[in-house]
């Protein structure tokens, strides 16, 4: 199962995200540009999932979301919430509280996919360009309830 992640859309363009139905069984996004996107979760039934960000302040979703998939728990959320901008302390007494194997977050613009206490961590950076980096997202691969991510640039 081949799940891509993208966070922080800033109102950049959607292209990578909707080429990602192509090739995904899921498409996650993090929150931050929420509403551009809002319209794949009727262009692709059961394959959007999605948290709000804390520039997605018009709308009313979730801001985490816990999700099963073939055995793995994953925790989505934005992050802001669990102040991952001075590190992931809160995120991981909240991911052992909840048996989570994998953090999805984003927030911090910064792509990252690191394992601390068991737990794996994968923030898919910014799906957009305007902060003069590269856009980013992340690739989660599951296969019989073993779990890994990479990251993945575009031009």
């Amino acid at each position: 199962m081949i799940i891509t992640v993208f966070s922080d859309l800033h109102g950049d363009s959607d292209k990578h995200m909707e080429e990602a139905f192509e090739y995904s069984d899921y498409v996650i996004f993090l929150g931050d540009g929420l509403q551009r996107i809002l319209g794949f979760e009727y262009d692709h039934p059961g394959k959007f999932l999605y948290v709000r960000g804390n520039c997605d302040l018009w709308d009313n979703t979730p801001t985490k979301r816990l999700i099963d998939l073939d055995g793995v728990r994953i925790l989505a959320t934005h992050g802001h919430e669990q102040h991952v901008k001075t590190g992931i302390l809160w995120l991981l007494r909240e991911a052992k509280e909840e048996n989570i194997n994998v953090v999805l977050f984003g927030h911090t613009h910064r792509a990252s996919v690191e394992e601390f206490d068991g737990v794996l961590f994968v923030n898919p950076g910014s799906a957009s360009r305007q902060y003069g980096g590269r856009a980013t997202a992340a690739k989660l691969t599951i296969e019989n309830g073993r779990y890994f991510a990479e990251i993945i640039n575009f031009d």
